[in-house]
Order: C-alpha cells, then structure tokens, then sequence
C-alpha cells in the first residue's frame, strides 16, 4: 500500500481548479488540499453527502490552503460532487468532484 497523500486542488479567481475529479483512497486515507492562488472562497458538498470527517463545507482564504480532513469509515466508493464559490462575487462557481476509490 502507498503512503497516504495530500491531493492538491488550485482554486484560481473565476473558481477555475487545475483538477476537476480527483481520486482520493480510502485505504491509502488520503486527504484533499483546496488552496487558493488568488481570491477567497467556499468548498461545499451537499449537507450529509461529503465523503469527509471534517464537515461538508470549507472555508478557503485567499493565497491559504485548507485540509479536508480524513475520509468517513466505511464511506462507499463513488463520485461525491461539491460546489466552489467564489466570497467576491457569488455569481462564480464551479462543479467538481471527488472520487473515493479502494
């Protein structure tokens, strides 16, 4: 089995991301990194549908990263979709995911 990883995710200023899906793995127990190249912003996944620990919805100051903490036990494998906001101007967003493999 491989170490575990920080799966890194940029956010840049019209809530572009470097990485639209980004495969996270349970048994590797890897974490995603949101970081902002520029602006602030909200990572958020449906109430009750984030793969996460830490909660469903992160905040991301600008030129910081924030952690999305470890993966639920027993979460299934699938497709978890969240949504990033932009805080200066709320009509930018986007719609990646994270995909939780073995």
């Amino acid at each position: 089995m491989r170490p575990a990883a920080n799966v890194q995710v940029n956010i840049y200023e019209e809530c572009d991301v470097d990485c639209e899906g980004v495969n996270v793995s349970v048994e590797a127990k890897d974490q995603v990194q949101w970081c902002s190249a520029a602006g602030s912003f909200v990572v958020e996944f449906e109430q009750g549908s984030s793969p996460f620990v830490n909660g469903y919805r992160f905040e991301v100051p600008e030129g910081k990263c924030v952690t999305s903490g470890p993966l639920k036990s027993g979460i299934p494998y699938a497709t978890y979709h969240y949504k990033i906001q932009s805080r200066a101007n709320l009509a930018m967003s986007a719609d990646p995911d994270v995909n939780v493999k073995k």
